[in-house]
């Protein structure tokens, strides 16, 4: 299980890894506080959607 903030998914999506973390460790619990960050419109569009 891999619980994770705000800038490693940030920043794996951008480059097109989003589902990197996943794969490698099986599950992947966003906390809502960081789901709620990655949706704020100050978020690059292609993380937020």
């Amino acid at each position: 299980m891999v619980v994770s903030n705000t800038s490693p998914l940030n920043y794996l999506i951008l480059i097109g890894q989003g589902e990197l973390l996943g794969t490698l460790r099986g599950e992947l619990h966003v906390p809502r506080s960081v789901l709620d960050e990655l949706s704020d419109p100050a978020t690059p569009e292609i993380v937020r959607n």
